[in-house]
């Protein structure tokens, strides 16, 4: 699920969409969807219902989507603060999950409330705002070793 490949530090680009795009770019080009632009739809949907901004400067986007292959984590840190919604909130870190539709139901709600529970970590986030890809990648690794996958 953690791929360094996934791992994007300090980018410049500046706004959600850009973001997402560039995160699904990513995946599809190492192996994990089959389709970038529906999994892109899924994404947008959900963003759509609600945004994914959920404090902390984090935010993350999510797609249930028979287009993802394998589940994965995209983690991307931009340079600075983008405005992610119209809640005012701005977002640094973004953690980007991509699904299997057909996984079972609760599975991504066990790897957001894993995220979640480490957000609430002060180091863990000081970690993610200033460290190298190394480090975030062992970071991120700690997280996947406590999701049970199917």
């Amino acid at each position: 699920m953690i791929d360094e490949d996934l791992i994007v530090l300090d980018s410049t680009l500046n706004n959600k969409k850009s973001i997402i795009d560039y995160l699904s770019d990513q995946a599809k080009k190492l192996g994990y969807l089959s389709n970038r632009d529906r999994y892109i739809e899924a994404v947008n949907k959900r963003e759509e219902e609600f945004s994914t901004a959920i404090g902390y400067d984090v935010s993350i986007p999510h797609g249930k989507s028979k287009e993802v292959l394998n589940p994965f984590i995209c983690f991307l840190r931009t340079r600075q603060p983008i405005q992610w919604d119209n809640t005012g909130k701005p977002v640094e870190l973004v953690f980007m999950l991509g699904i299997p539709e057909d996984q079972q139901s609760t599975f991504h709600l066990k790897v957001l409330a894993e995220i979640s529970k480490k957000l609430l970590d002060e180091g863990f986030r000081n970690n993610l705002l200033t460290g190298n890809k190394t480090l975030i990648t062992n970071l991120l690794r700690q997280v996947e070793d406590k999701i049970e996958i199917i």
